[in-house]
């Protein structure tokens, strides 16, 4: 298998997408503002509402913006609450310390055994790797993987959209209506020991989430690999709450 280096689409949701983290950075939205409609944003930007959808996707992709279930357990950052096992520029920007991503790789491969055992994948996977950091500091790598089908494999062919896991999900139709998250604390890995600057000796908060399509498939199986100085698990429960 070999790593992609991909050129990337400027689609018109990126833009706007864009536009709005320019504007939750610079502080237009505070922390737990609600966003407008998506039907008033898209009005406001001249856009039709599938491209505002998709806009809010890679935001969403990005955790600039979440919703909140009423019930559950979360990986946080300092602190500050993330959706699901990702989260980390929502919570990080909230902590005053915005994280950049970077894709460290991606290809087309057989499934690990036990994914393939355990959720009982016939074909091949996408297996996209990318690495959280603070400044010059890395504070997490997050392994992807993307069961095949006809349609993913022609959008991957290009790369992710508007370098949108989510985004790129939703285009060849792998919407997520249920998942599963576990944590637990271990060693890392020996191939991301350099990606997070450790030794083998450190112990990392490990959080593997399985999401699943109206039909119960798995449409992604993901494992995050955060260091503890930056990450805790957290939990709250309430009414549901998007912002």
């Amino acid at each position: 298998m070999t790593e992609q280096s991909t050129s990337r689409r400027r689609l018109p949701s990126q833009s706007v997408a864009d536009d709005l983290a320019r504007r939750i950075e610079q502080g237009e939205y505070r922390d737990g503002d609600r966003l407008d409609s998506e039907s008033a944003l898209a009005k406001e930007f001249g856009v039709a509402r599938g491209t505002m959808r998709n806009a809010l996707e890679i935001l969403k992709d990005r955790n600039l913006v979440t919703t909140k279930p009423g019930v559950g357990s979360f990986v946080s950052f300092h602190g500050h609450t993330m959706e699901g096992a990702g989260g980390w520029a929502a919570a990080s920007a909230r902590a005053g310390s915005p994280t950049v991503t970077e894709v460290l790789g991606m290809e087309r491969q057989v499934p690990p055994e036990e994914l393939r055992r355990e959720y009982d994948i016939d074909g091949d996977v996408h297996r996209v790797v990318r690495r959280r950091l603070i400044g010059d500091v890395p504070v997490s790598v997050e392994v992807s993987y993307l069961p095949s089908n006809t349609l993913l494999d022609l959008l991957m062919e290009r790369g992710l959209l508007g370098d949108s896991i989510s985004l790129t999900m939703k285009a060849a139709h792998m919407e997520p209506e249920s998942g599963v998250q576990d944590a637990t604390v271990e060693a890392l890995p020996e191939e991301y020991l350099e990606q997070l600057e450790a030794i083998a000796s450190d112990r990392f908060l490990v959080v593997r989430r399985s999401s699943f399509d109206a039909e119960g498939n798995l449409v992604e199986y993901v494992v995050s690999y955060l260091n503890p100085d930056h990450f805790s698990l957290h939990v709250e429960f309430g009414r549901e709450k998007t912002q």
